[in-house]
């Protein structure tokens, strides 16, 4: 007669034959075809006259550069109605290590906005001067900004109001950051600033003219002799950064203009190269304020929800941007969306992964093969449809409520560069009644993982009640801990097993299968504790969740021969795939786990 152990053996030699299923992050999809709104943008017209005087180009004031004799240049200087450009100062704070040059003054900052704005908005486009980009409907001098109407957004998007409100459309904000000698109206940039408000959102972009608080070129940021002799001010340039933008938001929304056309619940932030770094900063990232490593807090803003940062800086490995090892990522507390190439040199995808990997929220990057620290027209596409897909996923826009479910399903975009997502963890959004997460362990001591729904047995585990080696690794699902009332869940008992009674492995295996539930059962070796919480299982055929829910993915590490199984649990692509990496068998999605 078979032992226990052996009988356990056998049976999770059974359950590896089990057919693999698809992952989350699956669907080719197409780049987004154009916006659908018409964009209007805020005045930034340049007084020719007024720069002919001062001398030098309006890259010089867009960019703060100084003129010959040192004195600092900033758009500001050459605005021909600043009046109704939208101008604003704020006094920086007594803080020494981030602002060892700047502290107590009052520096201005100019803003580029854009909105959809009425089908009936007559105003001109503007034609930035030196063969510079196209300002849409620029907003008129000593006119107030012409936001678009509740009744016409969703006239626009197909649905007819009766009657049409006439008060302006609250739209998410998108709270832009440029790179390293950039500035909203540079090229490319003011591109997609349009692009997103045809899509439906807001969009305000500071001209940070980096070069008024710090003379860094980006060739100097991988520069260790340049970096070891100037870094207070290169912490400086990285710190005014989110100071600015969190400055901007501020103002923006209490604005009488553009303020009642924002939904402040609904904040994302999107950052290009050192933009990157400065929004990490917004949403919790920690800044390398020493040649030492040391760790300081910039700037945050709690009103952003999301941030992407594309081709973003997160430093050398010689000086990381964000303390050392990247540890000061690891307080990051909102969803984070990078885009990186793997030929960058200026921003080294390796420095942005190792941060994206410790961040503590939702986190995600897409890889562009081949990619510079550039943005080409042709790859122009790929990067909107992430974005927009993202961001209407994380900040709820009203106008595309499935976004969450395609952004579940989105795996790569077709056109421009090969793109695919390489790191993907999803944190579940905020538990409804009678939700909670079933949250995994890693025993360092055992190379074990483990799932705990109910928070007494959390707790216990923390405080060592299951023994040492065990720590979170920041990764769960939502499950119910009940039977949900609900019918429509469609939810089912997870069946719960332990294997270290009578010489088995010291493991636990979960199975939401009524049939592998009897199987594990009849099988012998493994005891069953009763129902560990309930789910909604996997469909039978196809094999696969629903549109719109998470697939929980199970690994086994094939211990049966050494008596040691165990298997992983986990929505992320990106984690399943490296278990397969190290020799574990993926056997396809077993659960099905709400966002």
């Amino acid at each position: 007669m078979m032992n226990s152990t052996l009988k356990a053996l056998a049976t999770l030699a059974c359950l590896v034959a089990l057919p693999a299923a698809a992952l989350n992050h699956e669907d080719v999809v197409a780049p987004l075809p154009p916006g659908k709104f018409p964009v209007a943008c805020s005045n930034v017209e340049i007084d020719t006259g007024r720069l002919a005087q001062l001398g030098g180009n309006p890259a010089d004031y867009y960019e703060g550069h100084p003129d010959a004799a040192g004195n600092q240049r900033y758009i500001t200087d050459i605005l021909a109605h600043r009046d109704t450009a939208f101008v604003y100062s704020e006094r920086v704070p007594l803080k020494p290590q981030l602002y060892p040059t700047a502290m107590f003054t009052r520096p201005e900052f100019a803003v580029l906005i854009c909105h959809p704005t009425s089908r009936s908005n007559t105003d001109p486009n503007y034609q930035l001067p030196a063969n510079g980009g196209t300002v849409p409907h620029m907003q008129r001098a000593g006119q107030a900004p012409k936001l678009i109407s509740t009744g016409e957004y969703y006239s626009i998007l197909g649905t007819e109001l009766d009657p049409p409100p006439p008060q302006p459309m609250q739209l998410p904000l998108i709270v832009y950051s440029h790179g390293l000698g950039g500035s909203p109206v540079g090229s490319g940039y003011i591109d997609v600033a349009v692009q997103l408000a045809a899509q439906g959102f807001m969009v305000a972009a500071v001209f940070h003219a980096d070069n008024r608080f710090s003379l860094v070129k980006i060739e100097n940021l991988g520069d260790f002799a340049f970096a070891v002799a100037f870094f207070p001010m290169v912490v400086q340039m990285q710190a005014m950064r989110p100071f600015a933008l969190k400055a901007m938001t501020d103002n923006l929304l209490g604005d009488g203009g553009y303020g009642a056309g924002i939904d402040r619940s609904r904040i994302g932030a999107f950052g290009a190269s050192l933009g990157g770094e400065a929004v990490a900063h917004l949403v919790g990232a920690r800044l390398t304020t020493s040649i030492f490593k040391s760790c300081d807090d910039t700037e945050q803003d709690s009103r952003i929800r999301a941030a992407v940062g594309y081709v973003p800086y997160s430093g050398h490995s010689f000086l990381p941007a964000f303390c050392d090892g990247q540890s000061g990522a690891a307080s990051v507390n909102k969803p984070y969306l990078a885009i990186a190439g793997t030929l960058d040199i200026t921003a080294p995808i390796s420095q942005t992964e190792r941060a994206v990997n410790l961040m503590g929220s939702s986190r995600y990057l897409v890889e562009l093969v081949n990619g510079e620290h550039e943005l080409r027209p042709q790859d122009a596409g790929d990067v909107i449809t992430w974005m927009v897909t993202y961001f209407n996923a994380y900040l709820d826009v009203q106008a595309d409520p499935g976004a969450m479910g395609r952004f579940i399903r989105m795996g790569s975009v077709t056109g421009g560069r090969s793109d695919s997502l390489v790191v993907d963890v999803h944190k579940p959004f905020a538990s409804a009644a009678g939700e909670a997460e079933a949250r995994e362990f890693y025993n360092t001591i055992l190379g074990h993982y483990f799932v705990a729904a109910g928070q007494g047995e959390i707790d216990g585990i923390l405080q060592g009640a299951a023994g040492p080696g065990w720590e979170l690794t920041g990764e769960s699902f939502k499950v119910w801990p009940q039977m949900p009332a609900d019918t429509t869940t469609l939810a089912g008992p997870v069946c719960r097993f332990y294997g270290g009674l009578s010489g088995g492995p010291n493991s636990h295996f979960f199975t939401a299968s009524p049939d592998e539930c009897q199987v594990v059962k009849n099988g012998g070796g493994w005891f069953y504790e009763g129902i560990g919480f309930y789910i909604r299982p996997v469909a039978a055929n196809p094999r696969q969740c629903p549109f719109g829910l998470l697939s929980v993915n199970r690994a086994y590490n094939n211990g049966f021969v050494r008596n040691d199984s165990n298997h992983r649990f986990t929505t992320s692509d990106s984690s399943i795939l490296e278990m397969e990496r190290k020799g574990w068998t993926v056997e396809g999605t077993v659960m099905c786990a709400r966002p």
